[in-house]
């Protein structure tokens, strides 16, 4: 045979073996190709778009009919403030990854390995946004526990071909591919190989037989190839796995048709094995959100940065696709004051966060199913790089799961309304929130929510309340129950079914704090014999007006007696007095001017918004965060609860995060619960109302 001859005849093989065995094994739909430059992948109507394929948005599975309009938006976590922030002043600010983050169903790790994220839930039917909160359903067993380690074994082979594949070959498969080397992926790769036999046949051969071997979806490949091969005269390819295959006579004749789809895939397919080995030694150890997760944190003062978002798509907790909550404000925060059992897989040592009015929606911003409340759980000991939640179980049998579910992904109001107010109410939101030891049935820990009923929404920083209660759990935060009227506090007379006390009006929004026995010298709180916090045996229960106009007052009570107001003493500037609300005096320090010649004396008190209170073991005092008149966040210090209250130190302005408000404590703050490295570190939830999402703060106590 001559030379001529041989070429055409390997030219043809090359056409045959590429189509055939695309065809056969099913290649993917959507056409694409590398070059050396950049990637190219197709867009959702099927023409090919110029940006690189690993910046490509895939539609996310939509939540429910409403969310429709909302995929393009919801598939990115933008943080508008930093791009205002970027344009003031570049200089001090640094771009958060999760900031730019593409949200599809596809992630990547830090060290390049793509990961599966949580695929997202159906909606749950409307009747249910506004059910009650309490499981009736009966509780599912717990099920077993699996060691992440174990749990990951599996996956290993997959994630360490998907980290070491050509970055166009994940890309362009598309969104509703799994990780790991899809399986059409994987056909589609075999058919490529194929196709390069035509350019170098011989040299490459045991290149295409390591990229077929690898895989076990690619072995359905090997009957397809011995039998076209012989046909050809060329032998065939030795100990590969076989799988039934149609007539190979067919596929050749459908190489006609076939077009080559990637230029490069011998050489991407040709790992060593060295790159190999190193991979799997990567997939060994399993990705954990709440230690491995990647932030870079972004300054926003001297003194403060902003860690990353607690909630909305993407990022560390992808909030929109794990538990229904595309947007949702507060993020109150609470030790839930139990001790973990060593001998248990899960750690029922937990910190809990109740947030306010909750939407499924990212945008529009607050739209989507609504809840009037919604609560995670964390244990989370590492808040350098975000807060992170696990996931959910529903009707949790050990209510220790990341957040209180009745639907898969999707987590559910746990305070209704218990219809204490006389006519319309709006919401109920949590404000303050504590835990007592013991307190609950047979000895349980009980958790404590002071929530505020909202009568209406006025004017920015302005609305009107009809009371405000106390709800309680007894099974970590997985079911409510509201008391009795002992808890009520009416605003105004007339709108409740209960009688006002004048000075309850005070009291609508709280923060609750207790005070410690501590160690002089480390300023930790000390413990008795049984490892409880030695303090006082009262909580402290501050109080501000509803809206942002108001100041701040303090009173205390009994752990015993929380539930019953008229066992509080109030504040009044000197001493406490017991059972008078109207005693209360605000407890910031005041502002007295003169007018008319001197003979007129105004006093008037710093305007608090929502506040929180905290012990803090670095700085020896209690410290309390509040947005101020001008809605900027600023801190106090005091060396007791009732104070008296330092000169206030800004932590972050409105021009610098517009729209901010509602700072709340993370309560393992300068704990042992801490690593010694960030125990200088104040940590805190801030709210956001342009994207109406939470955010984890720090604060560099050496710098205040």
């Amino acid at each position: 045979m001559d030379a001529s001859a041989y070429i055409g005849r390997v030219g043809g093989l090359a056409v045959a073996l590429g189509v055939g065995a695309a065809v056969v094994l099913g290649s993917p739909g959507a056409a694409f190709a590398t070059t050396d430059t950049e990637p190219t992948s197709q867009t959702d109507d099927g023409d090919s778009a110029n940006t690189p394929a690993a910046e490509q948005d895939s539609p996310r599975q939509t939540e429910s009919a409403q969310v429709a309009d909302e995929q393009v938006a919801d598939e990115q976590d933008v943080d508008d403030i930093e791009a205002d922030d970027a344009e003031a002043e570049p200089q001090d600010v640094t771009v958060d990854p999760e900031d730019s983050m593409v949200t599809d169903p596809e992630e990547t790790d830090p060290d390049g390995t793509t990961i599966e994220a949580e695929p997202v839930a159906p909606a749950p039917p409307q009747s249910f946004a506004r059910s009650r909160d309490r499981d009736h359903e009966p509780a599912a067993p717990e099920p077993p526990k699996v060691s992440e380690a174990s749990d990951s074994a599996a996956a290993q082979e997959a994630e360490t071909l998907s980290a070491t594949a050509e970055e166009p070959d994940t890309a362009s498969f598309g969104a509703d591919q799994p990780t790991g080397q899809p399986l059409a992926a994987l056909r589609g790769a075999v058919a490529d190989d194929v196709s390069e036999l035509g350019q170098t046949l011989v040299p490459q051969t045991a290149a295409v037989v390591t990229a077929m071997t690898a895989p076990t979806a690619a072995r359905s490949a090997a009957p397809v190839l011995n039998r076209l091969l012989a046909a050809f005269g060329l032998g065939s390819l030795r100990h590969l796995p076989a799988l039934p295959s149609p007539t190979w006579a067919v596929s050749a004749l459908m190489a006609l048709a076939s077009r080559r789809e990637v230029d490069r895939t011998l050489a991407t397919r040709s790992v060593s094995t060295s790159q190999s080995t190193v991979a799997l030694a990567a997939a060994a150890a399993p990705y954990d959100p709440a230690k491995d997760y990647v932030v870079t944190p972004v300054t926003v003062s001297g003194n403060t940065v902003r860690i990353t978002n607690v909630t909305g798509p993407g990022g560390l907790n992808n909030t929109t696709s794990r538990f229904g909550i595309g947007g949702t404000d507060l993020g109150i925060m609470w030790d839930n004051g139990i001790r973990d059992n060593p001998n248990t897989a899960v750690n029922e040592h937990q910190v809990l966060i109740a947030f306010g009015d909750t939407f499924s929606n990212r945008t529009p911003v607050r739209t989507g199913i609504w809840r009037m409340n919604t609560l995670f759980r964390s244990t989370d000991t590492k808040l350098s790089n975000g807060m992170y939640v696990a996931d959910g179980i529903p009707h949790d049998p050990g209510m220790y799961s990341g957040s209180p579910m009745s639907d898969p992904n999707f987590s559910r109001e746990i305070i209704g309304n218990y219809h204490y107010g006389i006519g319309p109410e709006v919401t109920m939101i949590p404000t303050a929130a504590i835990s007592v030891p013991g307190a609950g049935e047979d000895g349980a820990t009980r958790q404590y929510i002071n929530y505020m009923a909202v009568k209406s929404w006025d004017t920015p920083g302005r609305w009107t309340t009809n009371y405000s209660a106390i709800a309680y759990s007894d099974d970590n935060g997985q079911n409510w129950t509201v008391v009795p009227q002992s808890s009520v506090r009416p605003a105004a007379a007339g709108r409740t079914t209960l009688p006002f006390v004048n000075g309850d009006q005070n009291f609508q929004q709280g923060a609750y704090v207790r005070k410690y026995t501590v160690d002089p010298v480390t300023g930790k709180p000390l413990k008795d014999a049984a490892g409880r916090e030695i303090t006082d045996g009262y909580i402290y229960s501050y109080g501000t007006p509803a809206g942002r106009a108001g100041t701040a007052y303090v009173s205390r009570v009994a752990e015993a007696d929380i539930l019953d107001k008229t066992k509080y003493e109030y504040w009044n500037g000197t001493s406490w007095t017991p059972g008078n609300p109207a005693a209360a005096k605000p407890i910031l320090p005041s502002t007295t001017t003169t007018s008319f010649f001197g003979l007129v004396r105004t006093t008037t008190y710093p305007t608090v918004s929502e506040m929180s209170v905290q012990y803090n073991s670095y700085e020896k005092k209690y410290i309390m965060l509040y947005g101020d008149k001008n809605n900027n966040i600023v801190m106090r210090k005091a060396d007791s609860p009732e104070g008296p209250w330092s000169a206030p130190v800004t932590l972050v302005t409105a021009s610098k995060m517009p729209g901010l408000y509602a700072p709340m404590i993370h309560p393992w703050s300068s704990t042992e619960n801490l690593s010694p490295e960030e125990q200088q570190y104040l940590y805190w939830n801030l709210s956001t109302w342009d994207d109406y999402q939470v955010k984890l703060m720090r604060t560099d106590l050496t710098k205040v």
